[in-house]
């Protein structure tokens, strides 16, 4: 992959565009990040202890608990109280989720990490390793050259809700907060288009699937009733990158039809 210039007239004449996609690729090469994703297993549920593949440790989910047990320092805890509770019996090592959000749990081996997840009902374990080759390969995320026209502005209308989407996953859903409805013009197009979070909105637009990712998020800003949105700072999200990513898809009817052109453009998921 590679990235825009950032020396190219579209950079200079903006460079607070410029600082953000430093500061995005920097995040993406963090070295736990989302390009540091190698797999994601689902632990069963009332199934008693269970292995998890090139993973150390005993898997247990009773209920909403999950408990592992492991010998000597095959784990090395990235957290505790009051997250994770941990005991040791004569050797053994115990430590029991408490939290019912994300959890970096674990370290082992050479700096590869256990993140725990509940998604849907179900508890997996994210694994994270910094020698993954989509990781250590990573030179940046092409991107379009930047576009003055694609900034636009609107209203937006303050509508609270909760919106049920579709996610990376097809047998996922999500359940997400919205704080209302902005109305833009993209395109000689009015749009109503339903923002999730505290000001963000998943699109798909024109080039969808093609020389974009499947779909896109970008940050509007928000001032009273009016509304800004510059679509040169959309993002992938991590499912662009990641075969084991979980994101939530754009609300139905949350379509630009006509080719975005600007922002991060489509790269080549790997499960590696």
């Amino acid at each position: 992959m590679s990235t825009s210039d950032p020396s190219s007239d579209a950079a200079a004449v903006n460079p607070a565009w410029q600082e953000f996609r430093i500061r995005r690729e920097q995040g993406l090469s963090a070295p736990h990040g989302v390009l540091a994703q190698v797999a994601l297993h689902w632990i069963e549920p009332g199934a008693g202890p269970q292995t998890v593949p090139g993973v150390p440790g005993q898997w247990q989910l009773t209920a909403d608990r999950l408990t592992v047990t492991w010998e000597g320092e095959q784990l090395r805890l990235l957290t505790g109280s009051p997250e994770v509770e941990a005991g040791d019996q004569d050797g053994t090592q115990r430590a029991t989720v408490l939290s019912a959000a994300d959890v970096r749990l674990a370290r082992f081996g050479d700096e590869v990490e256990i993140e725990v997840i509940r998604r849907g009902g179900r508890t997996g374990l994210r694994i994270l390793d910094p020698s993954a080759p989509r990781l250590t390969g990573f030179t940046g995320v092409p991107t379009y050259p930047y576009d003055p026209e694609l900034v636009v502005t609107g209203i937006w209308t303050a509508r609270p809700a909760m919106v049920t989407v579709g996610a990376a996953l097809p047998w996922l859903e999500h359940e997400l907060p919205s704080p209302g409805v902005a109305t833009v013009e993209i395109g000689d197009r009015g749009l109503d288009l339903v923002l999730t979070g505290e000001s963000s909105i998943l699109f798909t637009d024109g080039t969808s699937g093609s020389t974009s990712a499947d779909w896109r998020v970008v940050n509007a800003e928000l001032d009273g009733e009016a509304i800004r949105l510059d679509l040169n700072y959309a993002v992938n999200p991590p499912a662009a990158f990641s075969a084991w990513a979980t994101c939530p898809r754009p609300p139905h009817g949350n379509h630009i039809p006509v080719p975005v052109r600007a922002g991060e453009q489509r790269v080549e998921q790997t499960e590696r």
